[in-house]
């Protein structure tokens, strides 16, 4: 199952517009060298085509970041690339706690300490995210401090 990153909407909105920029400057640039009358020559119009498919590439990446529990790992893959190289198994996962719309869990990596990693997925998916690692890993140990504050403030 695959959870989509959470983005800061700024980023998202950057990325976005510069994947809309790339696609239509990439269009023109190729247009230019088909012979279409634009006034680029056809060296102008070769750097652009370089420049807007590195930043057409680098923009898909980010527009592809996600969670994929696989094989008892947990992965964060940009488009298939695993970025952490299968270093969470989750067998190795400790806890998992949700605090302030956060979704952290530790994990045991080497040695005897355990890692504390944010899971940054949109809160509305932490419930899903939760019991797939855990029917995964029983030994799992849930905490919900947002459950917490509010009990606290009704006291």
């Amino acid at each position: 199952m695959k959870f989509r990153i959470k983005l800061n909407p700024v980023a998202s909105i950057v990325i976005w517009t510069m994947l809309s920029i790339s696609v239509i400057g990439l269009a023109v640039s190729v247009a230019a060298l088909c012979g279409v009358q634009i006034e680029l020559t056809p060296a102008q119009a070769k750097l652009l085509i370089a420049t807007f498919s590195f930043t057409l590439v680098v923009c898909v990446l980010f527009v592809t970041v996600h969670y994929k529990v696989h094989n008892n790992k947990l992965k964060l893959n940009i488009a298939c690339i695993d970025m952490l190289g299968g270093r969470i198994d989750i067998s190795s996962i400790l806890n998992i706690v949700i605090d302030k719309d956060k979704m952290f869990i530790s994990y045991i990596w080497k040695g005897a300490d355990p890692i504390i990693a944010a899971i940054m997925i949109k809160p509305k998916y932490f419930d899903d995210m939760k019991d797939l690692l855990m029917s995964k890993n029983k030994n799992i140990i849930f905490y919900d401090k947002s459950d917490e504050i509010i009990d606290s403030e009704q006291q």
